[in-house]
């Protein structure tokens, strides 16, 4: 998987990057001890405008193992990783307004590696602006953001046996950003689905990237030299959540695109799977799988499953 990635970036130059990574980790891991204290503060407040419903939740998902003389064998590791979701809704009359913020970066560390490695890092953006026409019909409006936090790396093994990292991406690169016109179908706040016959995507990406690209080459789908890909599409999107069963949740998401004016049958997606599993306010078991497929950046399904217990709280 590791060598497709790098064939299909084709990013001709390797960076050694030790201090920079292990200067993110440092944040983060001040970030998520800051958020592993801070739920005991957590404040429940009814909104004061009725219109307006406000719901946020952080979570905090921790691993550590330690081995000491330990004849079984074993390598010391540690990750962590923190979610933030929030939502902001308001409906009066016969306008709907939505919009969710999605927010996760973790980290793993094991003691056989100099590096921090990723296993999370996802920055979303959306908003739904719906004029219902005839209920759960109506007219509506979105717009997208999604990128990542920081750099990312792909690591390899140097002539010396030297554990070398490569820069594949940065903060905002990629940046995928759409906006789009169509109909959406809403019955309750529990599930909605929308299509968008008329939507502009934005693939951007930074400059350092494709300098060095040779002619019919790319990076996510830009071209080299330059820093931005414009798509006209079609786009179809969904998002529910069911009880299964007394304090379990079953999340569901996916988003849908075709570009009109290149391979139109081809459709990229994006669907995510989560189990929320709540023991008390504080602790919740959690279970995520994420697919997605964007042939611009690697023509194969990737894959990401995450599992464990988190502490948190919701505001």
């Amino acid at each position: 998987m590791l060598s497709l990635l790098k064939d299909h970036l084709k990013v001709k130059k390797n960076y050694t990057f030790i201090r920079p990574i292990k200067t993110q980790a440092n944040l983060f891991l001040t970030l998520l001890f800051l958020g592993s204290l801070s739920f005991g503060y957590a404040q429940f407040e009814k909104p004061k405008d009725s219109l307006w419903i406000k719901e946020g939740k952080v979570n905090v998902l921790l691993n550590q193992a330690t081995f000491g003389e330990w004849l079984g064998g074993g390598t010391n590791n540690f990750n962590g990783i923190i979610n933030l979701d929030y939502l902001v809704h308001r409906k009066h009359e016969n306008w709907d307004w939505t919009t969710t913020l999605d927010a996760s970066l973790g980290f793993a560390k094991t003691e056989a590696s100099d590096f921090y490695k990723k296993t999370v890092d996802h920055l979303e953006i959306n908003t739904v602006f719906i004029r219902l026409k005839t209920e759960p019909w109506g007219f509506s409006t979105s717009m997208n953001i999604k990128s990542q936090w920081i750099a990312g790396y792909a690591f390899s093994e140097g002539a010396n046996g030297q554990e070398i990292s490569t820069q594949t991406t940065a903060f905002l690169s990629p940046l995928y950003a759409r906006a789009g016109v169509g109909v959406t179908y809403k019955k309750t706040r529990s599930f909605s689905f929308q299509v968008q016959p008329v939507t502009a995507r934005l693939i951007y990406v930074g400059s350092r990237f494709t300098n060095d690209l040779m002619p019919g080459e790319t990076y996510f789908g830009v071209e080299a030299n330059k820093q931005s890909r414009w798509e006209f599409a079609l786009s179809m999107s969904a998002q529910g959540q069911w009880p299964l069963l007394p304090n379990v949740i079953l999340v569901n998401k996916i988003n849908l695109i075709s570009n009109y004016l290149e391979e139109f049958k081809n459709f990229d997606f994006d669907y995510t799977l989560g189990v929320d599993m709540k023991i008390n306010n504080f602790m919740s078991a959690q279970f995520e799988i994420q697919l997605v497929y964007d042939d611009n950046a690697l023509s194969k399904i990737q894959t990401r499953q995450v599992f464990g217990v988190s502490v948190g709280f919701s505001f």
